[in-house]
């Protein structure tokens, strides 16, 4: 046994080793923007909360940039099919740093929105090169090793950003006589996005352009009810579980505030932790593909979520819900890079991020745009446990239809 896991990990440290000089400096790309978006989605929603909105404004500013996304998604990802992913990545990475500045300084209603679309379109440019960039820059062997390293990556990283976006709100807010959660220490906080986002630009302008092998086609859209029908099945229960996501992921610094009374640090220190766990977690991940396929591999952790979404709703117990939270995000997270994989190998090469941009736009419309959405509308008048009694509903549709539909695959 010993002697078999020895094996597994100096096979799993010789092909990320051998990932190519592409792939390497994306993977800082994403250390960096992962830092900058977990200080974001800790510090974002509590900062909004300071300047006097409550939370149906909260989830319509988180739902913006995923409505934006809906709307110029499937153009951004057919161009990026047709010329190359580099232009988009850093175009994408300058916008976002200007958009957080921008939501840094505007407090009237009119201006966070206007960021929040920035926001948005900056988003459109960037989240759906990943997938079609790491697939193209990876052989068969290597991808799952490639989606789960950049996913634990994400995770790792995230715990940076969580510990900054917990502690320096107190540190500053002693250093200038406030509370934590103030707007002062909150803003001065929420500026460490835009500097993380900034330094980001710098890895994305030294990839080279990747362009995709293009076959004769018009434009890299589905061709023929087959391909149509591929599609559907690959993004219909993506559709469910990111808005079951958007309904409680969204959300989680606001719960842990105002149902448990949490400071800004030790809500820190609790996502910093989740991160930690999460990316352990996530490196586990092609090696269960390896064991059970990629198709059970998926079905199998989100389904084992399950229990402990219910005890989120519900529990009034700090330690409980803490370890619910952690089993939550390892084993729903765990899935991510899988099936993200598995997407990619299904559809030819020049359709790769033409299936991300429907994936981010379906994606957006629950996660961030109907999600948050029917989520806060849902907290204001009844609370937490049954706006997140919607996610454990969704989840489930989300993994039996992947489950259905790929169940004979064998991969």
């Amino acid at each position: 046994m010993v002697e078999r896991v020895i094996v597994g990990a100096l096979e799993y440290r010789g092909i990320v080793k051998n990932f190519s000089p592409n792939a390497k400096k994306y993977l800082t790309y994403t250390a960096l923007t992962s830092i900058s978006f977990s200080v974001f989605h800790l510090i974002f929603n509590l900062y909004i909360y300071s300047l006097g909105y409550q939370q149906d404004f909260i989830g319509l500013l988180n739902g913006l940039p995923s409505i934006v996304i809906l709307a110029i998604g499937l153009p951004v990802g057919m161009a990026a099919d047709r010329y190359g992913y580099k232009t988009f990545l850093v175009t994408g990475s300058v916008l976002s740093t200007l958009a957080v500045l921008a939501l840094a300084f505007f407090e009237a209603s009119p201006g966070l929105i206007g960021a929040s679309l920035a926001l948005g379109v900056a988003g459109a440019l960037t989240w759906v090169i990943g997938a079609p960039m790491m697939a193209a820059n990876s052989n068969d062997k290597e991808r799952v090793y490639l989606f789960s390293v950049n996913f634990a990556l994400m995770m790792g990283a995230g715990f940076v950003g969580s510990m900054i976006g917990g502690m320096l709100p107190e540190y500053l807010a002693v250093l200038w006589g406030s509370e934590a959660t103030a707007t002062g220490p909150l803003r001065g906080a929420f500026l460490t996005v835009a500097f993380f986002n900034a330094l980001a630009i710098f890895p994305a302008l030294r990839m080279t352009n990747v362009k995709p092998v293009m076959k004769k086609r018009r434009l890299p859209l589905p061709q023929g009810k087959e391909e149509w029908a591929l599609f559907s099945k690959l993004l219909l229960p993506s559709m469910f579980v990111s808005f079951g996501a958007g309904a409680m992921v969204t959300f989680f610094q606001l719960f842990f505030n105002l149902r448990f009374e949490l400071s800004t640090g030790s809500i820190g220190y609790l996502f910093a932790f989740s991160s930690i766990v999460t990316a352990i977690a996530t490196l586990a991940s092609p090696l269960l593909a390896k064991r059970f396929g990629k198709v059970r591999t998926v079905f199998y952790t989100e389904l084992a979520s399950i229990p402990f979404l219910l005890i989120l709703a519900y529990s009034y117990n700090l330690g409980v819900v803490i370890v619910a939270y952690y089993m939550r995000s390892a084993l729903m997270n765990m899935s991510g890079p899988v099936q993200m994989t598995f997407s990619m190998e299904q559809v030819n090469e020049d359709q790769r991020a033409t299936l991300t941009s429907l994936n981010a736009m379906l994606g957006s419309l629950g996660r961030g745009g109907l999600g948050p959405l029917v989520s806060g509308y849902v907290q204001v008048r009844y609370g937490f446990s049954e706006a997140f009694t919607l996610t454990t509903i969704c989840y489930l549709i989300g993994a039996f239809l992947f489950y259905y539909f790929f169940r004979h695959i064998k991969d």
